[in-house]
């Protein structure tokens, strides 16, 4: 199956992402929970979700941290119930350069894809 195909496979489906961020040293920053519906693909922009509540948020395109979630109820971030979401996706993300940069400059961040299944109530 050709890459944009399997992208938009994902359409309309539900997913509960993961995110962990480090700092450049690579010191855990914080985690987040988010949950959303993907609305749309793009190799080049990534996936779109919309969340339940709140403003869409787009990941990379790699479809190697997504996985089939077991059937169940899961709690995203903002405590919001999340009944039998099609996918898990989780995203290790890395500050590339250093947050001391001047007002207004951007900072860089890694996308680093976590390929290992989440585990599920263990």
């Amino acid at each position: 199956m050709a890459e944009l195909e399997r992208l938009e496979a994902l359409l309309d489906k539900t997913a509960l992402v993961a995110l962990s961020y480090f700092d450049v040293d690579g010191a855990a920053l914080q985690q987040r929970m988010l949950s959303g519906k993907v609305v749309r693909v793009m190799p080049s922009d990534g996936i779109t979700l919309r969340p339940p509540q709140g403003e869409e948020f787009t990941l990379p395109s790699s479809m190697s941290p997504w996985f089939i979630a077991p059937p169940g109820q899961y709690r995203d971030g903002a405590g919001h119930a999340v009944d039998n979401p099609d996918y898990l996706v989780t995203w290790n993300v890395y500050r590339c350069q250093d947050k001391d940069k001047p007002e207004g400059e951007h900072q860089w961040w890694e996308w680093v894809a976590n390929t290992q299944p989440p585990t599920v109530g263990s």
